[in-house]
């Protein structure tokens, strides 16, 4: 049977709030001032554990490109040395130590769900880098049909998470919202731990590049393929455990996410069946896991009711951003923002434009 029949203001660098879970690349981007590269030896500051055994992470790494020319696909020519990005292996060996760091940072989750990679290649150099080589994670990814090549992934621990199947759910934009029907498809991961079964939905939803209302008739497409591809598991396994983490492009209130998905706001009751936006109450002016216009929770994870109580064998007892001041700058302005890898063709050094964020998963 197919699968889809059957997953404070900020940590003012320390811990954020505990719950019951615009990016978009825009026309013109705000240069990052340059930064001084951290030492070798630099770790981040460990997250405190709150009550959680293990956590479910997602990360929107900002363009992790291998510097290989794939002739298949004409857009990754931005990223190569010979590109005025001037992207080099040093460059490159840079990006995975970093993402290294931010794994790092948040106690190397079980599960990490990733979006803006090339391919398959850059995951498995990851995975067998210094930072993540110990802990032994495999690699879920498909090849998207983004027209910038870019796609969603999944690293998980194979000591701890077993994959009983995967499928990457096509996200064909109608012609009615979109003028270019290709963008990143879903990965819908399903596999087990401590017995349970566990479905993990891996998005990274269209851009707002052109105007807020302008596309989001694209993100709510998304949503409604998301959504149906939940109420198949949830008609069949009404306790069905279900995680959906990912850059959604929108927030919480926005129609995506509240109208169409219909991921509650708070958790009123212990209906199984419903799903749950682990980022409120943390969305707010001054909290955020991207910084446009001021910070922007667009990055989240939304959760199934089982998730929530405590019926089955985990539940999720909060959700935090990772704002670890070593994925910061200060800009004279605006305050922290993300610490970015390029401002245009101007290389910064540093991580991301966005910050990882992560649910905090207890045993019961």
């Amino acid at each position: 049977m197919n699968i889809r029949h059957l997953i404070v203001f900020n940590l003012l660098f320390g811990l954020l709030l505990l719950s019951s879970c615009e990016k978009e690349k825009t026309p013109t981007v705000t240069p990052t001032p340059p930064i001084v590269e951290p030492p070798p030896t630099v770790t981040p500051t460990p997250t405190p554990v709150i009550e959680g055994d293990f956590r479910i992470g997602f990360y929107n790494v900002e363009n992790f490109f291998d510097t290989v020319d794939d002739p298949d696909n004409q857009n990754d020519n931005e990223f190569l040395p010979s590109s005025p990005k001037n992207w080099t292996d040093t460059r490159y060996q840079e990006k995975i130590r970093n993402i290294g760091l931010v794994m790092e940072g948040i106690n190397f989750p079980m599960l990490m769900g990733f979006s803006e990679v090339e391919n398959k290649k850059v995951l498995e150099e990851l995975a067998a880098s210094d930072k993540l080589k110990p802990f032994d994670y495999g690699v879920v990814h498909y090849d998207s049909p983004d027209f910038r090549g870019i796609d969603v992934a999944l690293l998980y621990k194979k000591a701890d998470f077993t994959i009983i199947e995967s499928e990457a759910i096509e996200v064909d934009l109608p012609a009615s919202v979109s003028e270019f029907s290709t963008t990143r498809d879903i990965l819908l991961v399903k596999g087990s731990y401590l017995d349970e079964i566990v479905y993990v939905f891996v998005n990274h939803w269209s851009s707002r590049s052109g105007g807020v209302a302008a596309t989001s008739g694209k993100r709510e497409y998304a949503a409604s393929i998301l959504r149906q591809a939940m109420d198949d598991i949830l008609e069949i396994e009404p306790d069905a455990n279900i995680v959906a983490i990912g850059d959604f492009n929108d927030e919480p209130t926005n129609p995506s996410m509240l109208d169409v998905l219909k991921a509650n706001l708070e958790k009123p009751t212990t209906i199984n069946n419903e799903i749950y936006n682990c980022s409120v109450p943390i969305s707010s002016p001054t909290v955020g896991s991207y910084f446009f216009d001021g910070w922007q929770m667009i990055d989240q994870a939304v959760v199934s009711g089982r998730l929530l109580d405590e019926t089955g064998k985990m539940k999720v007892v909060g959700f935090n951003v990772f704002n670890d001041p070593l994925v910061l700058f200060e800009h004279p302005s605006d305050g922290p923002r993300p610490n970015r890898t390029y401002g245009g063709d101007e290389y910064f050094g540093g991580f991301s434009d966005h910050l990882a964020v992560y649910l905090e998963v207890k045993n019961l």
